[in-house]
């Protein structure tokens, strides 16, 4: 069994991050507290913050926590941004009035909403200087991205 593909791929993939289990923390936006990242790298894994919502200086504060509180390795996460869309405010309309058959209203205003400065909280993830930064279709070893 010690030669099963599966066995083989995990082991190098924890050769390669310097981790004792093959355990990731998902990195998912808004639900990656510093102390599970903690606990999970404390246990041998990789611990992961989902950025997408965070502003350059709280995904410095994350990862100053979770360096602080572990040795272990931890990943970020950043979703490449979308061209910003084309607004049609009949059909936000209706699809507002649709949620609010089984939630709260939602404001008008919630599709103005901005996401935080993709590159500078690219910036802050160099700086931050994560054992591996994820993407939605693989990773990117920090070493080779600065390359």
């Amino acid at each position: 069994m010690p030669d099963h593909p599966a066995l083989v791929r995990a082991a190098a993939f924890c050769e390669t991050f310097d981790l004792r289990v093959p355990i990731l923390m998902a990195p998912m936006a808004g639900a990656c507290p510093a102390s599970l990242a903690i606990a999970v790298a404390n246990a041998g894994g990789m611990g992961g913050c989902g950025a997408l919502l965070m502003q350059p200086d709280a995904i410095k504060a994350w990862t100053s926590d979770v360096r602080a509180g572990s040795n272990g390795g931890f990943q970020l996460n950043l979703w490449i941004p979308d061209p910003p869309p084309k607004r049609d405010a009949a059909a936000e309309d209706a699809v507002r009035r649709f949620l609010g058959h089984w939630g709260p209203e939602v404001a008008r205003e919630a599709g103005d909403v901005k996401p935080p400065d993709f590159d500078a909280q690219c910036e802050a993830m160099l700086e931050a200087g994560p054992q591996s930064y994820r993407r939605s279709w693989g990773f990117i070893r920090i070493a080779s991205w600065r390359e």
